[in-house]
């Protein structure tokens, strides 16, 4: 299955070409020690100058020839692997979109970025540093291994033993010492995730323990690479002897014929250099095998061809790109026994169900940890549900696309990035289609107006890094206002009144419940705050 996905990533109209090319480079190559081994033993024996004409023609051609088909081989197998490159992180990048963020939290992202990150290449150097290499230098084994023949006879086949003995060796590695490797590399990136994310609380509690957490890490993943180091080199050099003592038996025989008349102490010259080389492009094999292993491991990431990746328990399922038909009868939103758990047998939803018509505006209360701002993943379609159905427009969420998810429910739950430009800068980033107009109105409607009035540069005014020139309350009001500068029918408020006072929280409602009264839009909000309860015709309460 995995090599399947790593044939399709490349034709073989594409490859062959490649193939064709570095088999020439590697024959020139040989071809240019054998006449410079055949100019040399034949010089010595001082004959006339034009005698040797042949040969110096023969090594001044094969050294060009052997540049530039060496030029050619680097410049189409290098074409070949950044289109691959190309492809696989468009790939890679799609899987990402569809399962960000797990719900198992940053032990299995790092994992997951591991893959991500190291996978991509791995991929990309599958044809030219594993199958590309192990092609050419088999073939040119089997031209050595026929012409030796004519010399030497079945001893020649020494040669491909050789040769697939090599293969062999490099296959020994275990997969449990790459398994172990994958984890420990995972476990470092999961640890560097978890600093990076808390540097700013680190710096004022101290940054010592997870400064010394890090290095434990990353001093574990050290000394993997290092027994995987060892456990190859201990391999190679197993090889390297026996290279040499195939090079040494085939001489020893070669020098027998020189003595038995039958081969001339010029061809002797000629086969010891071309075999000495070709024994030195053996000594590649067994990293191309193990590249060929990696990308054999990294393909389990890779989706099939024109095909969404298979899941796992973080993955989302399979959508349908058409967008539910609005219905005017029935619920907008829908949830028929909704359950739901970061990890299993911990049920943070369990059995719940509800529905939401049109215009039926509705409060999502609970205590922290109920499952508030979760079930409002549910309902973006960030995560499936593990149990139950949710539905929009009285279809199932199950086969309905992402798209359609963006286009049918405006949301910015607590806590989203705003980036470090301006206010209007976030609106063209979350709203590419709002105009100047719908900025200024959203803006409003959150009580942003005197704010904007008191920034120096007005909405273009830089807010620094996530927002960090806002408070916390006016965060939360530039996230609503973003969130209502669509049309979509629902709008998904999480926490709006969370830092505000009195008066400006109730003056943002009565602007939400105006706004949504005048375009038709459903609101939909996440409270812990009861007293603002009582505006909305339905309140849906989540318990522990």
């Amino acid at each position: 299955m995995h090599m399947r996905k790593l044939l399709q990533l490349t034709s073989l109209p594409e490859f062959l070409p490649v193939l064709l090319v570095s088999l020439i480079a590697l024959f020139t190559g040989l071809a240019l020690l054998g006449a410079s081994a055949w100019l040399v033993a034949s010089a010595a024996l001082m004959p006339p100058l034009y005698t040797l004409a042949l040969g110096i023609t023969t090594v001044r051609a094969c050294g060009i020839g052997r540049a530039v088909f060496r030029y050619g081989e680097r410049y189409l197998s290098h074409r070949m692997a950044f289109r691959i490159l190309t492809e696989i992180r468009l790939s890679l990048y799609d899987r990402a979109a569809s399962i960000l963020p797990l719900r198992s939290g940053p032990a299995r992202q790092g994992e997951f970025l591991h893959d991500l990150l190291t996978g991509a290449d791995e991929l990309r150097d599958f044809y030219v540093r594993s199958l590309l290499p192990v092609l050419a230098i088999g073939l040119i084994t089997a031209l050595a291994t026929w012409l030796l023949a004519r010399v030497l006879g079945c001893i020649a086949l020494l040669l491909p033993l050789l040769y697939l003995l090599r293969l062999v060796l490099a296959c020994l590695r275990r997969p449990a010492e790459e398994d172990q490797r994958r984890a420990l590399d995972a476990a470092y990136r999961s640890a560097l995730l978890d600093v990076s994310a808390g540097a700013d609380e680190l710096i004022r509690a101290g940054s010592e323990p997870a400064a010394r957490l890090l290095a434990r890490n990353a001093q574990a993943l050290l000394q993997g690479d290092t027994r995987l180091a060892r456990g190859d080199a201990r391999r190679d050099a197993g090889a390297n002897l026996l290279d040499t003592a195939v090079l040494l038996t085939l001489l020893a025989l070669l020098i027998l014929r020189v003595t038995q008349d039958k081969l001339s102490g010029i061809d002797l010259c000629v086969w010891f250099l071309i075999l000495q080389t070709l024994l030195v492009e053996f000594r590649t094999l067994p990293e191309a095998v193990r590249q060929g292993r990696r990308s054999l491991a990294a393909a389990s990431c890779l989706p099939e061809k024109r095909q969404m990746p298979d899941g796992d328990d973080d993955s989302r399922p399979d959508q349908a790109p058409d967008a539910p038909a609005a219905s005017t009868d029935g619920p907008l939103l829908a949830a028929q026994g909704l359950a739901f758990s970061y990890r299993r047998g911990q049920d943070l939803l369990h059995d719940l169900s509800f529905a939401i018509r049109p215009g039926q505006h509705t409060a999502i209360i609970g205590a922290s940890g109920s499952g508030k701002t979760t079930l409002a993943y549910l309902l973006l379609g960030v995560w499936p549900p593990d149990a139950g159905t949710l539905l929009l427009h009285g279809t199932s969420c199950q086969h309905i696309s992402h798209d359609v998810f963006h286009t049918s429910i405006a949301a910015l739950p607590q806590g989203s990035v705003l980036f470090a430009g301006s206010m209007r800068e976030n609106f063209q980033r979350y709203r590419p289609t709002c105009n100047e107009s719908n900025i200024r109105a959203a803006l409003d409607t959150a009580q942003l107006t005197d704010l904007v009035k008191q920034l120096p540069q007005g909405i273009d005014t830089p807010l620094g890094e996530d927002a960090c020139g806002l408070s916390g309350g006016q965060r939360n009001r530039l996230l609503t206002a973003i969130a209502i500068a669509g049309k979509e029918p629902v709008i998904l408020l999480d926490e709006p009144t969370c830092g505000l006072d009195h008066e400006t929280a109730r003056a943002l409602l009565t602007n939400l419940f105006a706004k949504v009264k005048k375009t038709g839009q459903t609101l939909l909000v996440i409270t812990h705050e009861r007293e603002i309860l009582k505006d909305f015709p339905q309140v849906i309460e989540l318990k522990k």
